[in-house]
């Protein structure tokens, strides 16, 4: 693929301006461990949730809520369905069968009502899929955003020390503006869906035996084969590299690499572009 300049920018609407904006709120620092940089965040954050409380049964969850955006509130349920006794997983260090004890149900409501089905990760590609009809410099944008939050990049600790996710602010409104829904919920209501979603994968791996975010397994790696997705529908990735992996354990994950190709698949997080 030719690669991609400023003047691709302007040719699908960006001002110079937004293209500098994005770039100063997007761009990856120089020289920045991607990996290692995370790992702190993704340890807190896992510690947190492994901390709220749990329901006596799938019928009687408690809820926390972790985002609100408008009439929107992102949340999960404890416990989720994989904590139930009958649930059987096999332990990735020990090879023991058991459930996944910490596992959550990340949902959407709107007021009280809670917005549609538990989603597959099939059906949020699908989702994702639907965005290439509606503007590819928003599906760009959400990738980017997607790659950045893999790394906990945009998140911030609250008043009360916790890590929460905050959206740069220019970005996330050119965003809404190309793309204002993804499925049922606002994008800005997607992206907080994501975190949550992303949490539950880092407690999941850290109840199963790769214990306080080792490697790059649960958040990362679900994140940025999003990110991957994203990446072969803006025809920068090519489907079979995305395929592939899909072939062998743990089958769902595709991650988009995050060296040098990151910044040819999604120029505007290069430092020097």
């Amino acid at each position: 693929m030719k690669t991609i300049t400023k003047k691709f920018y302007l040719k699908l609407g960006l001002s110079e301006k937004d293209i500098l904006a994005l770039n100063k709120e997007l761009a990856l620092s120089a020289g920045l461990k991607l990996s290692p940089f995370a790992k702190p965040r993704r340890i807190e954050m896992l510690q947190e949730a492994i901390r709220w409380s749990k329901g006596k049964n799938q019928e009687k969850r408690k809820i926390t809520e972790l985002y609100k955006s408008g009439d929107f509130i992102v949340a999960v349920g404890k416990p989720g369905k994989e904590a139930a006794p009958d649930f059987k997983r096999r332990h990735y260090v020990t090879g023991e069968i058991t459930n996944n004890s910490n596992d959550m149900n990340p949902f959407v409501m709107k007021g009280v009502k809670k917005v549609g089905n538990d989603l597959t990760f099939a059906e949020l590609f699908e989702q994702i899929e639907h965005l290439i009809r509606a503007d590819l410099l928003g599906l760009e944008l959400l990738g980017m955003l997607i790659f950045r939050m893999a790394f906990m990049l945009d998140h911030k600790k609250d008043l009360r020390g916790r890590w929460r996710y905050i959206p740069p602010k220019k970005s996330l409104a050119i965003l809404k503006k190309r793309l204002p829904k993804v499925g049922d919920v606002p994008v800005g209501v997607f992206l907080y869906f994501l975190d949550v979603l992303a949490l539950n994968e880092d407690v999941k791996m850290h109840t199963l035996g790769y214990e306080n975010a080792r490697y790059d397994y649960g958040r990362v790696n679900t994140l940025l084969t999003f990110s991957h997705l994203i990446a072969v529908l803006l025809n920068r990735r090519s489907l079979a590299k995305f395929s592939f992996p899909f072939a062998y354990p743990p089958f769902n994950r595709s991650p988009l690499p995050h060296g040098k190709a990151a910044f040819f698949t999604f120029p505007i997080l290069s430092p020097s572009f």
